[in-house]
C-alpha cells in the first residue's frame, strides 16, 4: 500500500499541538470563570456576636472617601471617614467605623452586614454574615416600694412624658463621632446586676434589665464614659435623677439614680469628667449607678466595652455629700 511520505508523523504532531493549545487555554478559561468578584472596599466585623451586645464594623479603602454607609437590620447608617497611616511612612488609607447593636429580641441566627464607600450610596459593595448566639440571662428577684411595681394612676401622665423626653434625647444627632473604645468606667465599683437579667419585682415578673448596675457609695463621683454632649438631665419616675450623653454616630450613655447631676443639657463633656453623684433616686433598693448604653436606638450591654475595673482609680466624693 502506498502512503504519503512522513504521513504517519504529521498527524501525531498536529494532535500534540492541538492538545498543547487546549491545555494552555482551558485552565485560563476556568480560572477566569471561577475568579471571585473583587470588593471595592474592605469590610471587617466579628464572625459572631451575643444577642444584647454591640460590636464595631469597619470599612477601609485605599482610595480617598469622605465617608461610608453601613447596612444593618434594614437600616442605612452613614458615617464620616478619616485618613490614617497604620505605619509611619506608609501610604494612607481611609477608615470608617460604626458601632452596631445585636438586640436581645433578635430572632435570626445570623444577619447580613453590608457597606459601601460614600455617604449617599444605596447598595453594599461588600457584605459579611454575622452569626448571633445567646448568653445565659438569670432571673433577679427584688423588693421595692410598691408604687414602682404598680404606679398610681395619677403618675401615668408623668411616666408617659418621661418616655417622650428620653425618646427625644435619643433622636438627637451629632455631626461626628466622639467615642473611643474601651469606654471609661464611670465608677470604680464592681457589677451588682448584669444587663439582660429577667427582673421580678415584689414577686411580679417585669421586663429585662436594660443596663448595668455598678456598686457605688452615696455621693461618690460618676464620670463620663467618653466625650460627648449632654442630651438630657431630668428627674424621671423610674430612673430618678438621670443624665444622658450623646457620643455621636448613634451612641448614647445614660447614668441613672443619681443623688445630684452636675451637668446641664447641651454641655460638652470630656471623657472622665465628673457629671454627677451616686444616689438612690427612682426605683432602687439602695445607692448604685445604673449605666445604660444605647446604640442605634437599641439598649445593649455596656460591660464588654468598658475598661477593666483595675484601671480605674477611686476618686474622692464630690459636692461635699456624705458617703
Amino acid at each position: 500500500m502506498n502512503m504519503p511520505k512522513n504521513g504517519l508523523k504529521r498527524e501525531p504532531r498536529l494532535a500534540c499541538a492541538l492538545t498543547l493549545v487546549l491545555a494552555l487555554l482551558l485552565p485560563l478559561g476556568l480560572a477566569h470563570a471561577a475568579a471571585p468578584v473583587q470588593e471595592k472596599v474592605q469590610l471587617t466585623a466579628p464572625e459572631t456576636v451575643a444577642r444584647g451586645d454591640a460590636f464595631v464594623a469597619e470599612v477601609v479603602s485605599a482610595e480617598p472617601m469622605e465617608g461610608a454607609t453601613f447596612f444593618w437590620r434594614g437600616k442605612r447608617h452613614a458615617v464620616a471617614a478619616r485618613e490614617v497611616r497604620d505605619v509611619a511612612g506608609a501610604a494612607p488609607v481611609w477608615r470608617a467605623e460604626l458601632m452596631l447593636p445585636a438586640p436581645l429580641g433578635e430572632k435570626a441566627q445570623s444577619l447580613s452586614l453590608g457597606a459601601c464607600a460614600g455617604k449617599e450610596c444605596k447598595q453594599p459593595e461588600a457584605t459579611r454574615k454575622v452569626g448571633l448566639y445567646d448568653r445565659k440571662r438569670p432571673v433577679q428577684r427584688l423588693t421595692v416600694d410598691k408604687k414602682y411595681v404598680a404606679p398610681p394612676p395619677e403618675e401615668a401622665a408623668r411616666i408617659r412624658r418621661d418616655r417622650e423626653k428620653v425618646a427625644a434625647a435619643l433622636a438627637q444627632r451629632l455631626p461626628e463621632r466622639q467615642w473611643e473604645l474601651p469606654l471609661d468606667r464611670p465608677v470604680p465599683g464592681t457589677v451588682s446586676s448584669l444587663f439582660g437579667l429577667k427582673r421580678v419585682f415584689n414577686g411580679e415578673p417585669r421586663g429585662m434589665h436594660r443596663g448595668l448596675d455598678l456598686r457605688g457609695a452615696q455621693g461618690s463621683p460618676i464620670r463620663a464614659c467618653a466625650d460627648g454632649v449632654v442630651a438630657l438631665v431630668d428627674d424621671l419616675y423610674f430612673s430618678g435623677n438621670a443624665v444622658y450623653i450623646n457620643h455621636g454616630d448613634g451612641v448614647f450613655t445614660s447614668y441613672l439614680h443619681m443623688s445630684k447631676p452636675l451637668v446641664k443639657p447641651g454641655e460638652h463633656v470630656k471623657r472622665g469628667q465628673v457629671i454627677g453623684l451616686v444616689g438612690a433616686t427612682g426605683r432602687v433598693t439602695g445607692p448604685h449607678l445604673h449605666l445604660g448604653l444605647v446604640v442605634q436606638g437599641e439598649s445593649v450591654d455596656p460591660q464588654p466595652l468598658l475598661a477593666p475595673a483595675e484601671q480605674v482609680k477611686p476618686a474622692p466624693a464630690a459636692g461635699g455629700e456624705k458617703k
